[in-house]
């Protein structure tokens, strides 16, 4: 059986997540920010997102946008989604893309 799901970033806006759940979403991959470890790159509206997709019942997962062209890098990316995430986690997993 199929599922449907979104990719949410701030990119979208205020997102319904309602809207989605009536409209038969069964789960949200949500970016928490892109590059390294700067509170800049954060995703902008990830706490937002997270907070209305438990709300709607939605479970979700995280992804980074990722830049790492060494260790050093994918290190610095791997504590921005560590940061980001503070202990929760998604029921859908997190990754990088």
């Amino acid at each position: 059986m199929a599922v449907k799901g979104v990719d949410i970033s701030e990119m979208n806006g205020s997102v319904d997540f309602a809207a989605l759940k009536r409209a038969g979403v069964g789960f949200a991959i949500i970016r928490c920010g892109y590059g390294s470890d700067y509170r800049d790159q954060d995703d902008k509206r990830f706490y937002e997102n997270v907070r209305k997709a438990e709300a709607a019942g939605i479970p979700w997962g995280a992804y980074l946008y990722s830049y790492a062209l060494d260790t050093d890098m994918a290190r610095s990316e791997a504590q921005h989604m560590l940061r980001l995430l503070a202990g929760r986690k998604p029921a859908m997993g997190c990754g990088t893309t």
